[in-house]
């Protein structure tokens, strides 16, 4: 007698028990969403922090802070590259940092926010300028918006990415039929320069300069520290680095001006840097005294080359 076997086919679930197996996932869903927001907005603060203190670079050695979380911490490109976007603008855009951090809003849709409103000068001061009259949310009528961008943060919050998108791009063809309010943004008014302490003894310089400030200091670099001769090269033939030359040039335009009887004054002082150390250490005696640069300790060495 020969025996047959057949593999049994699964009962599909009753029509009645749909419903509830699919708010049962959308619940599960719903749960692990929230929680990996909650993870990217603390990620965000933390790297939020770390690019105002310059650590990205001090401790860590990376200058691009998508890299960093990239190579260092194995997050994807894709959050790597929202998280860096939004830490990188945060100090532009705070009300936006802010909804991301807080997890009132989506890292992708911020990042996404921020990026747009940072492709052209118009549109950044556009964003911050505020409005004549407190405009409602049109998510809650409670919710006062003051300027451009807590708009655009409460289409992050509350909003499906296209509705976002939507508004992005209205923002943009506004802006751009308002030929007055071009007129109006002055290079002045967003020109920037952001000087931030290294920890590692050295200071990180980076900024955005208008047409004619730019020019002035391309002038004066080049008048202060001509292109290096032939003749200026090292043993191994190789120029000294223009950019090295330009710092040297920086550094003696700032003490020039600071000892000048026209420089600026704050509570009497003019921008000096004070420095205490008495002659016989200077004069290499071991004297047993530090001298000191803003009442911070310095070798003798470098208080004789000040």
């Amino acid at each position: 007698m020969s025996h047959c076997t057949t593999t049994p086919v699964p009962v599909p679930p009753l029509a009645s028990d749909r419903p509830a197996q699919a708010a049962a996932i959308r619940s599960t869903l719903d749960e692990a969403a929230a929680a990996i927001n909650a993870q990217h907005a603390q990620v965000l603060s933390a790297v939020i922090a770390m690019k105002e203190q310059g650590l990205h670079r001090s401790e860590f050695g990376f200058s691009a802070l998508r890299d960093l979380l990239v190579s260092q911490f194995d997050f994807t490109f894709n959050t790597a590259g929202a998280i860096a976007a939004i830490a990188r603008l945060s100090g532009k855009f705070r009300v936006l940092a802010e909804a991301a951090t807080t997890g009132k809003a989506r890292i992708d849709q911020v990042a996404f926010a921020v990026r747009q409103l940072d492709q052209t000068p118009a549109m950044r001061h556009f964003a911050r300028t505020p409005f004549t009259t407190p405009v409602p949310s049109p998510f809650d009528p409670q919710t006062l918006c003051t300027t451009p961008e807590a708009m655009v943060a409460q289409f992050c919050t509350h909003a499906p990415f296209k509705d976002l998108q939507r508004h992005l791009d209205e923002l943009a063809a506004n802006l751009a039929e308002e030929a007055e309010l071009f007129d109006e943004l002055g290079q002045q008014s967003m020109q920037r320069l952001e000087l931030t302490e290294t920890g590692n003894g050295m200071w990180a310089l980076e900024g955005q300069l208008s047409d004619a400030t730019g020019r002035l200091l391309e002038k004066y670099l080049k008048t202060a520290c001509p292109p290096p001769r032939q003749d200026e090269t090292d043993t191994d033939g190789i120029l000294p680095p223009q950019a090295n030359r330009h710092a040297e040039a920086l550094h003696q335009l700032l003490a020039g001006y600071g000892s000048s009887p026209q420089a600026a004054t704050r509570h009497g002082h003019t921008a000096t840097l004070n420095l205490v150390a008495d002659i016989e250490t200077l004069q290499g005696h071991d004297t047993g005294r530090t001298p000191l640069l803003e009442g911070e300790p310095i070798s003798p060495a470098r208080a004789r080359l000040l």
